[in-house]
């Protein structure tokens, strides 16, 4: 189902926006045990060091000599990018690897989409295509059921979402406008 070359990454995050875990499969041919699957918090990488560096790197945005408009303008995409290195940072020191060692590679998977509407079966199949040359089948078993288990709250998310703006529009408290329907695009 996927042909994707996923062979030369060593890390895959498997990121659900509206949670606060995530799933780090990390399959260095270097890790001390061998692959392994490691259920992460939000909670550990957002930590006051997190803020105070997003903080830092904000300040140093808007406080730089001969700023213009259209620097201004385009701080947002600078502190987005800002919280997405630190943040890939902190991860990185969470999974225990080296910040000096630049050979391990990262891969992102966002369950938002398309793969979200995958059936049980669909997903087990994508995970084996992805992951089948790099963990053995009871480490694929494990990452089956916890990325399954974890689509189904992010998918369960997503409805309480809709449903909590589709109220505050129709009560007032939301504003004037609302996304009906809107493209995802994977």
């Amino acid at each position: 189902m996927f042909d994707i070359n996923n062979s030369d990454t060593d890390i895959t995050l498997c990121m659900f926006p509206h949670l606060r875990e995530f799933i780090a499969i990390d399959a260095r041919d270097d890790r001390t045990g061998g692959a392994a699957i490691l259920s992460l918090s939000i909670s550990n990488i957002f930590q006051e060091d997190f803020f105070k560096t997003i903080e830092k790197d904000f300040s140093q945005l808007i406080r730089r000599d001969q700023i213009g408009f259209l620097d201004l303008m385009t701080i947002p995409q600078q502190v987005e990018n800002s919280i997405k290195a630190n943040a890939l940072k902190k991860i990185v020191e969470e999974l225990g690897i080296d910040n000096t060692d630049h050979t391990s590679s990262v891969g992102i998977l966002f369950f938002v989409g398309t793969l979200l509407t995958f059936e049980e079966n669909q997903l087990r199949e994508a995970i084996n295509g992805l992951f089948g040359t790099r963990l053995s089948q009871s480490l694929l078993d494990q990452l089956s059921d916890q990325l399954i288990y974890l689509a189904n709250q992010e998918r369960q998310a997503v409805k309480e979402k809709t449903k909590k703006d589709l109220a505050a529009l129709i009560t007032g408290k939301r504003g004037s406008y609302l996304t009906l329907w809107e493209s995802k695009g994977n």
